[in-house]
């Protein structure tokens, strides 16, 4: 296994934080990105012990977890969707918006604070769904923006 800072590939600092690429399970490649959420970032050595509390998460992260993830926020997003109606979703309902998630850009911030971020372009076109998780990988808080 990889150590941590191995873990992301092309590390660059961009506008105080450090952005780079992360391989997940299945080979999913997202954009990873590291906010020390300081003015005075202009050092990657700044970053040493973000990237490594990072990479331990990451390191922990696996096939099954995303898969409860995904079937987590589609089962949040869709009873969402419907609270309000008299519809009842269906497993299809859910299923649709599940199969559909990619995760496409990860934030690690200080104090275990990960933001996951992913794309349902069919459902939610034009917009991301941002997914905050715990270091156990529960789902905190969820939000569809623009």
């Amino acid at each position: 296994m990889p150590n941590n800072i191995e873990l992301f590939n092309d590390l660059k600092l961009k506008d105080g934080c450090m952005v780079g690429y992360l391989t997940l399970p299945d080979s999913v490649k997202v954009i990873a990105e590291l906010d020390l959420e300081e003015e005075d970032t202009s050092d990657q050595s700044d970053f040493t012990e973000l990237i490594l509390s990072a990479g331990d998460w990451a390191n922990g992260l696996s096939a099954t977890t995303i898969a409860r993830l995904k079937k987590d926020i589609a089962r949040e997003l869709t009873d969402a969707a419907y609270g309000e109606s008299d519809y009842q979703p269906s497993k299809e309902d859910y299923a649709s918006l599940e199969s559909s998630l990619d995760i496409v850009h990860l934030c690690f911030y200080p104090d275990n604070v990960v933001v996951m971020i992913f794309e349902a372009k069919k459902q939610y076109p034009d917009m991301k769904i941002y997914c905050q998780l715990d270091d156990s990988y529960q789902l905190e808080d969820i939000s569809v923006e623009k």
